[in-house]
């Protein structure tokens, strides 16, 4: 017997699965690009360096000394190490394999026991959340999520939450979500069954046991209240994209939309318990009112999918599949294989980062001036922050980047009046001390300090503009 012919087929089912694994892997592998994980980048590369994790902001001017509660550490020192070995390409190969991961749970969650139903229940969670699986702390937070469904939904052991959770709480401050899922099943539950739903509870009480072992890291009990910032700092983190509602005239909002809407359809259409649509509610309602909820809301929906999808009597044997249709199977598989092994020969080919839409020629200019770090002070938008952190780290501290949770809010409120060009702009300005401007050229902070006559240009290009004091 050959050795093809003793290599077991993948089903139909199970090829559709790794399709998604694929698209999640090839999401994964891209340049990364993201703000704010050029910031995590160079947290990580700094941590592993030897400066420890930062307790106070060491990156900016504004709120240099400022308690920080790094609470993506661990994400963090991953990609420091990723760094140190390799590059930043293999901190894309890194996210690339999470990604993937996230994409196979999602997928497993929402499978249905056939090919067709896995192919529809498992490509509408997918869509709905893939938009936003992009490179930063939060992949490790959503792999986190989906895990814990995993375990309740396939009846686990509750003690598998004991490293799940340790790792969530230490990755990012999405976990009380993880609490709420349970809460939300458990009414439900309540409601189908008027009785105590001991199962489900069982599990939450593991979830709360794991958040208080969780505490046993280099940062002790800080993690742990670091969620409470979103209510301290609830005006501005409303003016964050991703925690305002979702425009749906945005293309990956657009994207998402198809798909929820597919989703819902088939919700309302179907005889769901209490069980599934009290946490399906909760997350729509959350997904609704913040966009960065609804990568949860795929996890979330995944196995209400595969409830929905999936045929009530599986007794009758399924035809066994033909010699031919093992073949397409194998080659199929190999298929997929060759894919993966493609693009992550790509990721680990290319440099890691895509700075397209940073000024990087505007910051060559001052360098090449002399006119980055020092004494100098520059303001600048808070993507350009993260971009020049990553790129001078601790050399040239920076005016503002979007760590929301950490800056004071009134540095906060005085960038947004410089975002803005509000009355007071140019007070604002010489209240910090500012030395430069580095902006956005299609922003009415421009057309101020032009008409002020105390600002002089001295760069531009087509998207940016550099202004020194007269």
């Amino acid at each position: 017997m050959s050795l093809l012919k003793r290599v077991r087929a993948p089903s139909l089912e199970s090829l559709f699965i790794a399709a998604l694994v694929l698209f999640g892997f090839r999401i994964g592998a891209l340049p990364i690009g993201d703000n704010s994980m050029f910031t995590h980048l160079r947290t990580g590369i700094d941590m592993v360096r030897g400066a420890g994790i930062p307790r106070e902001d060491p990156y900016s001017f504004t709120a240099r000394g400022t308690e920080w509660i790094v609470q993506s550490w661990l994400p963090e020192w991953t990609y420091g190490w990723a760094h140190r070995l390799v590059g930043f390409r293999l901190v894309v190969l890194e996210q690339a394999v999470l990604i993937g991961l996230l994409a196979w749970l999602v997928a497993r969650l929402a499978r249905a026991g056939s090919p067709l139903r896995t192919a529809l229940s498992a490509g509408i969670a997918v869509g709905i959340g893939a938009p936003y699986w992009s490179p930063r702390p939060l992949i490790f937070g959503l792999v986190c999520m989906a895990l814990t469904v995993t375990v309740v939904e396939r009846r686990r052991s509750p003690w598998l939450l004991v490293p799940v959770v340790w790792v969530w709480v230490n990755s990012h401050g999405s976990f009380p979500l993880g609490v709420a899922w349970l809460v939300a099943r458990a009414g439900g539950e309540w409601l189908d069954w008027k009785a105590w739903p001991r199962e489900t509870l069982r599990y939450a009480w593991a979830f709360l046991g794991s958040v208080v072992v969780a505490v046993v890291n280099p940062l002790g009990a800080r993690l742990l209240l670091f969620p409470l910032t979103l209510g301290e700092k609830r005006a501005t983190f409303e003016t964050i994209l991703e925690w305002q509602s979702p425009n749906f005239h945005l293309q990956l909002n657009r994207f998402a939309l198809v798909f929820l809407i597919m989703a819902l359809l088939l919700l309302f259409r179907a005889r769901l318990t209490w069980r599934d649509v009290a946490p399906a509610a909760l997350f729509l309602a959350a997904g609704l009112y913040a966009v960065r909820n609804l990568p949860l809301l795929a996890l979330v929906l995944a196995p209400v999918l595969a409830r929905i999808f999936k045929k009530p009597d599986w007794s009758s044997p399924r035809p066994e599949p033909t010699g031919r249709q093992l073949r397409v199977n194998r080659a199929l598989a190999a298929t997929i294989g060759a894919a993966f092994v493609l693009f992550g020969a790509a990721a680990l080919a290319t440099p890691g980062l895509n700075v397209q839409g940073y000024p990087v020629r505007a910051v060559n200019f001052l360098e090449e001036s002399d006119l980055i770090g020092g004494d100098l002070r520059l303001a600048h938008q808070d993507v350009v922050g993260n971009y020049l952190t990553l790129r001078y780290g601790r050399q040239a501290p920076v005016f503002i980047d979007d760590r929301v949770d950490m800056y004071p809010v009134e540095v906060s409120r005085d960038y947004r009046r410089l975002l803005r060009g509000q009355p007071g702009a140019l007070d604002t300005l010489d209240r910090y001390g500012i030395d430069l401007v580095l902006w956005d050229r299609q922003l009415p902070l421009i057309q101020i300090l032009e008409a002020s006559g105390q600002w002089r240009q001295i760069f531009r290009d087509r998207d940016w503009v550099v202004y020194e004091r007269a």
